[in-house]
């Protein structure tokens, strides 16, 4: 699949609770299981995405979870929980950055080839993604919210001056492998016997398009 990543043309100093409602009147992507349907999910998932320039903006909703998430350390098994997550490689490279956070706010990332072979990121530079969540529970359904604003400088292994124009791979996920009923969404499917979201060869394409290409002049 292909994603054009519109501009948002927005404050840096903006309140990630301001920059989560402007995310609605973006596009929403649906999260699915076709990657594995004989996993049964009983819970829904989308995102939006958005970019500044110098940051993404990155919206999951989801509905109908079972919530279970800890408060652990950065950089630990976040996977476990009620979690979001999104993959990125830059420049065509078998590389990929992988973001991960629970819906606590705790996060992950990483860089490397292959599941195996990843390089944590010291915490300073996870805790430079700034988060904000919105939750509530309805009849023991756990419906929440989380955006994540980006900046160009965590990419450490990239010099990003600007995502004005970037063609990136990537991929979008929901999982929960220690919920009561563990689950594996994608954006772009995935062709493996079983759950593996670290597979770049199945990340999809984002255009993130140029400042005079916003969302607005599209609609």
């Amino acid at each position: 699949m292909k994603l054009n990543v519109f501009y948002l043309n927005e404050d840096s100093n903006t309140s990630p609770d301001q920059l989560s409602e402007k995310l609605t009147n973006y596009p929403q992507n649906s999260l699915t299981n076709d990657s594995w349907p004989q996993i049964p999910v009983i819970c829904t998932a989308d995102f939006a995405i958005a970019h500044t320039g110098q940051h993404i903006l990155l919206k999951f909703t989801i509905s109908n979870d079972y919530f279970r998430s800890i408060d652990r350390p950065i950089n630990s098994e976040v996977h476990l929980d009620n979690c979001v997550e999104f993959f990125i490689a830059f420049d065509q490279s078998d590389q990929y950055y992988n973001i991960e956070f629970n819906c606590l706010g705790v996060g992950k990332m990483a860089y490397g080839n292959q599941k195996a072979k990843r390089t944590l990121f010291q915490n300073s530079v996870v805790q430079k993604i700034r988060t904000w969540t919105k939750s509530d529970t309805h009849e023991g359904e756990f419906n929440w919210e989380m955006t994540m604003i980006i900046p160009a400088d965590v990419f450490v292994f990239h010099q990003i001056q600007s995502f004005e124009g970037i063609t990136a791979k990537a991929n979008f996920y929901k999982c929960g492998d220690e919920l009561p009923n563990p689950h594996f969404l994608c954006w772009n499917k995935i062709v493996s016997p079983t759950p593996d979201f670290h597979r770049p060869d199945h990340f999809g394409t984002i255009q993130f398009m140029p400042a005079q290409a916003e969302l607005s002049s599209f609609k």
